[in-house]
């Protein structure tokens, strides 16, 4: 009998011994809070901008111990972006607040698109010149011109939200419309047109800090080591300044550049989120999310885009 439980208790030992070891805290906690990501596109502009290489990533960082991730999708810019969104091609983009608001007045788009939370830094126009130009405003540009001369602005590719708003400001200005050329060149094309005289300026909307804006303000002539381009003053009127979308103001004026005596000022307008409906509707918790994530994301957002701290104060309802 008393080798009968002997052998029992080996088996028990060497059964023991071979089993697989218990888990760690660590580990069970781990495998608790592991979730399944959902990645969800985002049509953003180029790569290198502000709406790509700055929200996306930024919303990331809160979002994806969510499990929502944003997968930058390059665009053309803000009307090919909003157009996505329209037809359907995509759910989700950051967007100038103005070609959001065009877009959505057009019967083929009103009740598909929504603005998803507060707007995230803003957009701000630069018309860019030669160096030599005398005028320090485009007004006076304008003003100027000899007798059956037009001005040739070059304002961004296709789909950019450039050409947009400097439509926008022609429509406010309409003694200038016939006085205007625009021209459907990208920046680099423009940039090299500008300084070979083929087109009187070069306008497009851009976060502060933007790598196009820095190339602008650095680019000097060879020779004389001087600035080939300049910023002149292109801020909007009352017409413009007067209009609202989702209760804000949808066009502010920004202060560009600033000097001992005087500051050159701009158009300006919210970069926003905007959203399928039916999306928002059909996937409530994750529209909050991202929502969530922006609002909480937005100081970082602004600081990063170049924006001064208080200038959601330029879009409040006045």
């Amino acid at each position: 009998m008393h080798s009968v439980l002997r052998a029992a208790l080996a088996l028990t030992l060497v059964a023991a011994s071979t089993e697989v070891p218990a888990e760690s805290l660590s580990e069970r906690r781990a495998a608790k809070e592991k979730v399944e990501t959902v990645e969800i596109e985002i049509a953003c502009g180029k790569l290198d901008k502000e709406n790509c290489a700055i929200v996306a990533p930024e919303i990331n960082s809160k979002t994806i111990s969510q499990g929502v991730r944003l997968k930058p999708l390059e665009s053309k810019g803000s009307i090919e972006s909003v157009n996505g969104l329209c037809e359907g091609d995509v759910n989700i983009a950051v967007v100038q607040a103005d070609v959001l608001a065009a877009r959505v007045a057009k019967p083929d788009c009103a009740g598909k698109l929504v603005q998803l939370g507060a707007p995230l830094y803003p957009y701000e126009g630069f018309m860019v010149v030669r160096a030599e130009t005398r005028e320090s405003k485009f007004a006076d540009l304008v003003d100027n011109l000899k007798s059956g001369s037009v001005l040739r602005v070059a304002a961004g590719g296709a789909g950019s939200g450039g050409e947009l708003t400097l439509r926008s400001v022609l429509a406010s200005q309409p003694e200038w419309k016939l006085l205007i050329d625009i021209q459907p060149d990208g920046s680099a094309t423009a940039l090299n047109k500008l300084r070979d005289r083929q087109i009187d300026a070069f306008f497009v909307m851009d976060g502060p800090h933007s790598p196009l804006l820095q190339e602008v303000r650095e680019t000097v002539d060879p020779k004389t080591r001087q600035r080939v381009f300049k910023f002149v003053d292109f801020r909007p009127g009352e017409r413009l300044s007067g209009q609202r979308f989702n209760g804000r103001a949808l066009y502010a004026t920004a202060t560009i550049e600033s000097g001992w005596f005087s500051a050159l000022r701009s158009i300006s307008t919210p970069a926003v989120i905007a959203i399928r409906d039916e999306f928002y509707r059909g996937q409530p918790s994750i529209a909050a999310k991202i929502r969530q994530a922006a609002e909480d994301a937005s100081p970082a957002i602004a600081a990063r885009a170049g924006a001064r701290p208080d200038w959601r104060q330029d879009f409040e309802a006045r």
